[in-house]
């Protein structure tokens, strides 16, 4: 067991480190190394809708990441993907021959709360599909990956029956939102604030002062009453709509099982890769999951881009 565990930490240290302040100076790794990188692209009309894009150096069109950020749904960047650590990661994968994107997203709002940043990833992931003659990607094998919204976003996306609209006109809507695989890091198991509250073992008034929290200067009476109803639940929650042909998930959640003082408390809360293992296994979902603190580590050993490497090629 304390081998396993040191294995954890180990991979641990070797996964996307969201916290960390330290940036790599982008324009001076792009000379040094000679990597082809398409900055700021625009994928649509808001001038959120921005994102990056590292081409593996190959003949051959490459598989490709899509890294959303994190941040509450409300902070954060494409920036994100250029810590130290990830930025190796990012390295990694180039050499690996499968190409990477990070994009930025708007943030919830009164109109429609997570569904701009749900629907801005998606379209990403269709605007890069649409374009991959132009920049040399395989439209067919594609990763999500994301941290603590990005990751809810990333499941969102690929948990779901295709999303795209072939009766849209525009074209890039068309595109499938099916993707190889989802990475998910502080992810939680659903957006159905009820499973939280039975997950956690916490009472609704409890749970509700700390969504309403979270909410902020938003409409508070607005989302605290709609994000209860059972249709806006059957749009967000997408553990309900986990099946059998869904694709590879990894998941890991490093954060302590304890009564959550707020909503990253609850969003972090190891217990949502617990959930996500057991449905996974009993749909016959492959999975890698880690929630060392709560006793749960991959016998594989398996990393991120060890991960991502196998289910892309």
């Amino acid at each position: 067991m304390i081998k396993n565990f040191v294995l954890c930490v180990l991979i641990f240290n070797s996964l996307i480190l969201f916290s960390q302040i330290k940036r790599v100076n982008i324009d001076s790794v792009i000379k040094a190394d000679n990597y082809k990188v398409y900055k700021n692209i625009s994928y649509g009309p808001d001038k959120k809708n921005t994102l990056d894009l590292w081409i593996a150096d190959s003949k051959s069109k490459s598989p490709f990441v899509i890294y959303i950020h994190g941040g509450g749904f409300g902070s954060g960047s494409k920036n994100a993907a250029y810590t130290k650590n990830n930025f190796k990661r990012l390295k990694r994968l180039l050499k690996n021959n499968i190409s990477f994107a990070t994009i930025n997203y708007t943030f919830k709002n009164n109109d429609d709360f997570l569904f701009s940043s749900f629907n801005d990833a998606k379209r990403a992931l269709q605007f890069l599909r649409f374009n991959s003659e132009k920049y040399n990607l395989l439209k067919d094998k594609v990763a999500l990956m994301g941290a603590s919204a990005g990751a809810t976003s990333s499941l969102w996306i690929g948990l779901q029956d295709d999303m795209s609209d072939q009766n849209s006109s525009d074209p890039i809507l068309r595109e499938s939102t099916k993707v190889s695989c989802i990475i998910g890091m502080a992810a939680a198991h659903s957006l159905n604030l009820n499973r939280w509250k039975n997950m956690a073992n916490v009472d609704l008034a409890y749970l509700k002062s700390i969504f309403e929290k979270y909410l902020g200067k938003m409409d508070t009476e607005k989302w605290m009453k709609r994000s209860f109803d059972e249709n806006y639940i059957s749009e967000v929650d997408f553990f309900e709509k986990m099946d059998a042909n869904d694709p590879p998930i990894f998941i890991f959640n490093p954060g302590k099982n304890r009564k959550p003082k707020n909503i990253a408390d609850f969003h972090h809360n190891p217990l949502h890769a617990k959930v996500l293992k057991e449905r996974a296994d009993s749909l016959k979902i492959k999975n890698v999951v880690y929630a060392p603190r709560i006793g749960i580590i991959d016998k594989s050993g398996q990393g991120v881009v060890d991960f991502i490497t196998e289910n892309l090629n």
